[in-house]
């Protein structure tokens, strides 16, 4: 992840406004948007992905399947479909947009008010083709596993899939 990528701002309405790079986004407080995608197996298992410890947000921490920022310009499908590539390996299925909500919190230095659009995703195999930069491991875990992860060990993941957990699972 560059800091020098461009994202999309956007305004309280989720409308595009301006661009910004993501630390600035992140140090100045900016609306913009992020993709969340979890994948899930024919068992009913999701996975989640472990982020590298050069993260600055989150280091070491266990995460949504994949989950990026919306580059300037780009829509959240064609995001969603990036990162699930850039990150896991993965491409050519079906993701099915499942909602979009607004978050605001603090992390360290960086205030994130995002936009996150979230995404589902079916497969049948585990992923092997991971972006070291970002994501050191992926497992597969039942949804009360991951549940339970969150409750006992709060400091070993993100505030996106404690989002997602609580909202969509």
């Amino acid at each position: 992840m560059s800091a020098e990528i461009l994202i999309q701002i956007v305004n309280r309405q989720d409308q595009p406004t301006s661009t910004s790079t993501i630390t600035n986004a992140q140090i100045k407080g900016l609306i913009h948007r992020v993709v969340r995608i979890m994948v899930e197996n024919p068992k009913g298992e999701i996975l989640l992905q472990k982020r590298s410890p050069e993260m600055i947000n989150y280091p070491n921490a266990w995460d949504n399947s994949a989950a990026g920022h919306v580059d300037a310009g780009e829509e959240y499908l064609t995001a969603a479909k990036r990162e699930l590539m850039e990150e896991l390996g993965v491409e050519g299925i079906e993701l099915k947009e499942v909602d979009t909500y607004y978050t605001d919190v603090k992390a360290g230095r960086a205030t994130l008010k995002r936009f996150n659009r979230l995404y589902k995703a079916k497969i049948d195999f585990t992923p092997d083709k991971l972006q070291p930069e970002e994501v050191t491991e992926v497992k597969w875990i039942t949804v009360d596993g991951a549940k339970e992860l969150v409750e006992k060990k709060p400091d070993l993941v993100t505030d996106g899939l404690v989002d997602v957990l609580k909202l969509y699972y």
